[in-house]
């Protein structure tokens, strides 16, 4: 800009001095006019060009004065036209008046920070930082720390500045403030971040929860947060608040042995690949039991678990996180050896379900002195069977199991067969009684049985005695039952009824009669049409 201000100066000066040479040199007046009238025109231009500024849209002016008061205290920013950089950021457009003999003025591209990063400010002048401060306090906006003249005139301090610049665009003064990007706070979902901040008020909280001595403080003091930030992103310095991201989802540890492993505890206690929990029993048999935890830290409780054992996600070089190493290995560790050392092998094995609900109960209470949540406790094996010894002592076991088995089956084998004994012996006894019962009742039946045939007899003999004496003998009475018999004999039917023979008196006249009525009676016989019928040869006489 200098030198087209010269040149400037140098054709309004040819120009004047065009003017007064003589009209003759040029040949003519109007010539000489527009020979003075261009160079005059020119050096206008040039120095009107030299001492202007056009500022974009996307930048800002800087001027430095080069003349005027000196700075004072070791400042190099000027407020008040002392010569040095200026802290006015010239504004976009047109400017005028910039005598370059006088300043020196420049066009900066605006400080643009994009979508997900920080603005980093670092102040190069400005009043000192409090005492025990490595970050300047923070201001209200980033853009009133930004504007150099109200930074100055505020006696914005030197140094790191706490605020940082969002994304966007900004005017600023490269002069005074030095800004380099950095990534935002990002927490995602799942997460939490406890933050412990550098900078800030001295917490004067006396109900402050003490954590190894240290209080959990409110946000915006010293020190670790009591309160973690929850999902989102956050613009805030990553020097001066440090942040601890903690997993709140469930977390799961495994301890296990390799499928089909044997620990061979008279040599190696924990094989190859072995992260199972190996206990001894009161016995003195070693062996491993494999168990599964699931835990949790709530988001309320990071603050605290990261003030006892640092970031609990942080990896040692054993493979184990810090809050695994810390908290979660030591306490199952002693829960199972407690538990086993007081208990016989084949009793811990037996009591499984018992040592897994005790434990359960016993590692919760140990994580909540922690703030840690127990969601689950799971005891999957216990490996007693991958042990040489082990498997000894379960085959003893088994013999013996096998042995009181076949013995308690025999003694039942031997109480059914007695029960069927005393069965047989009920049903035969049964049996026995039955055939008495018969037997008795045979007698009585034979005994009533001749009762009812003496009783018929005597009736019978009484009817007959009735029927003989009715006749007036035996002889009558014999001569007509044989009677009866020859009327049967035929086909007659005698109904009851008394023949037209009177049978009286004894001797042959009686017999006389009968066989002359059986004479007539086979004669009529003969001629009727029903079919002939047999006759006796012969009847005999009554005697």
């Amino acid at each position: 800009m200098l030198s087209l201000f010269v040149i400037g100066i140098v054709l309004v000066l040819v120009a004047a001095v065009v003017l007064f040479v003589p009209s003759e040199v040029f040949g003519a007046v109007a010539l000489k006019i527009g020979a003075t009238a261009a160079l005059g025109l020119f050096g206008v231009l040039a120095i009107v060009a030299s001492t202007s500024l056009y500022v974009h849209a996307d930048e800002g002016g800087i001027v430095t004065k080069k003349f005027g008061s000196p700075l004072l205290n070791g400042h190099i920013i000027a407020v008040n036209g002392e010569r040095g950089v200026q802290a006015e950021v010239l504004s976009p457009g047109w400017s005028f008046g910039w005598w370059p003999f006088l300043y020196e003025v420049e066009s900066i591209k605006n400080l643009s920070i994009p979508e997900g990063k920080v603005g980093i400010v670092t102040a190069q002048d400005g009043a000192p930082l409090p005492e025990g401060e490595t970050y300047a306090p923070a201001w209200e906006s980033p853009t009133m720390m930004i504007d150099a003249g109200k930074f100055m005139a505020d006696k914005g301090c030197k140094g790191p500045q706490l605020t940082v610049l969002p994304p966007g665009q900004y005017r600023y003064n490269p002069k005074l403030y030095s800004i380099g990007p950095a990534e935002c706070i990002d927490v995602k979902v799942g997460q939490v971040a406890v933050v412990r901040a550098n900078a800030g008020k001295v917490s004067t909280d006396q109900t402050a929860v003490l954590v190894n001595g240290v209080p959990l403080v409110a946000k915006g003091c010293k020190g670790i947060w009591n309160e973690a930030l929850t999902p989102g992103k956050y613009y805030m310095h990553p020097n001066a608040y440090q942040v601890i991201h903690v997993n709140t989802t469930k977390r799961v540890y495994s301890y296990t042995s390799p499928k089909g492993s044997e620990a061979n505890t008279a040599n190696k206690a924990e094989p190859e690949g072995d992260n199972s929990i190996h206990v001894r029993s009161s016995d003195s048999f070693q062996f491993p039991v494999d168990v599964r935890v699931a835990v949790a830290i709530l988001a309320q409780n990071a603050p605290y678990v990261v003030a006892k054992i640092g970031d609990p996600d942080a990896k040692l070089a054993a493979g184990f996180d810090i809050m695994e190493e810390k908290c979660i290995l030591p306490s199952l560790r002693a829960i199972l050896r407690n538990s086993a050392e007081k208990k016989k092998a084949l009793e811990y094995v037996s009591s499984r379900s018992q040592v897994e609900s005790d434990g359960k109960d016993l590692f919760t209470a140990d994580m909540v002195k922690d703030h840690i949540e127990t969601e689950g406790f799971f005891l999957s094996d216990i490996g007693l069977n991958r042990t040489s010894e082990g498997q000894q002592l379960l085959k003893t076991q088994t013999d013996t199991e096998l042995a009181l088995q076949q013995q308690a089956q025999y003694k039942e084998q031997v109480k059914a067969e007695e029960q069927r004994a005393s069965k047989v012996k009920a049903e035969e006894a049964a049996n026995q009684q039955k055939r008495i019962q018969e037997s008795l009742a045979g007698i009585e039946f034979d005994k009533n049985g001749a009762e009812a045939a003496k009783a018929r007899a005597t009736g019978e003999a009484a009817v007959y005695a009735a029927k003989v004496a009715a006749l007036g003998g035996v002889d009558n009475f014999v001569k007509l039952e044989i009677a009866k018999l020859a009327v049967d004999a035929l086909g007659k039917t005698w109904k009851g009824e008394v023949p037209g023979i009177v049978i009286t008196g004894g001797g042959d006249g009686g017999s006389s009669m009968l066989t002359t009525w059986l004479a007539q009676t086979v004669q009529k016989q003969a001629s009727a049409p029903a079919a002939p019928v047999a006759v006796p040869a012969a009847v005999p006489a009554a005697k």
